[in-house]
């Protein structure tokens, strides 16, 4: 592999900054979609994996703020989360044939850069819980009623407009900086040998050089969130390998 001591942003051989159709998010997707069909016993693995974790975290408890971290947390470690899916996506590029145990040992090498963009992103979700919990605590008291309450007793809308606007803008601000700042840092480690540092430059100028396309795949990406969300987390059996296959695919446009 190419290490990039610079920090520059590699681009492929005789292509440089490159315009990214309207849509092109859902290709993205319809090769994630094709990579877990080559290796679906990989995609499954996965799938399954982080789909019986979010059941165990929500067994756990179903506090507000309990809810809120675990859902935070997964959006923000998703990237690193689904490492080992771009790794199997990358070994199929190269025509090698991935399998579970491939994913993993793929990401030996890269283990510190990876920890290190890891500590990064639980920064961001910490910062997040702090001053989601700090708001909460501010309208409901210290001992906050359980999730159902929450929901259907309408005791989140004790919050007044000017609480309401606070935490949109705080979350949203947080939301903005994670993403750019992993959109593609974790193919870039594993394809390029990059460190943290230098993937996550590389992830600001590829957001900087294409914010239309990074918008639209940070939209496609919480839409199927959601959608796993509603279905009891079923869906993440699908849509976690999917999506993880789909950043490297992500990371192969955006780096022009």
């Amino acid at each position: 592999m190419t290490t990039l001591h610079s920090g520059a942003m590699p681009s492929q051989s005789g292509h440089g900054t490159s315009h990214i159709a309207l849509g092109e998010p859902f290709r993205w997707l319809s090769h994630g979609l094709r990579d877990v069909r080559r290796a679906p016993a990989v995609g499954l693995v996965y799938g399954l994996m982080i789909t019986i974790m979010g059941w165990l975290v929500f067994a756990l408890g179903n506090h507000p703020y309990f809810i809120a971290a675990a859902v935070s947390g997964f959006l923000l470690l998703g990237p690193i989360l689904g490492a080992g899916l771009v790794e199997a996506s990358r070994a199929m590029e190269a025509g090698e044939t991935p399998t579970f145990d491939a994913s993993l040992r793929g990401l030996g090498p890269h283990r510190q850069a990876l920890e290190r963009l890891a500590m990064v992103l639980l920064g961001i979700a910490a910062v997040w819980l702090l001053l989601s919990a700090w708001v909460l605590n501010a309208t409901l008291g210290p001992i906050a009623p359980s999730l159902e309450q929450s929901l259907w007793d309408d005791t989140l809308r004790m919050l007044t407009s000017g609480q309401w606007y606070a935490w949109a803008i705080m979350g949203a601000v947080l939301a903005v900086a994670s993403f750019s700042v992993s959109v593609i840092a974790v193919p870039l480690i594993l394809d390029r040998d990059a460190s943290a540092g230098e993937a996550m430059r590389g992830s600001l100028r590829a957001v900087a050089r294409h914010p239309v396309a990074c918008a639209e795949w940070a939209l496609v990406i919480v839409a199927l969130v959601a959608v796993g969300l509603a279905t009891a987390l079923l869906a993440f059996i699908l849509i976690y390998p999917v999506l993880g296959h789909a950043s490297w695919h992500a990371y192969r446009a955006l780096r022009r």
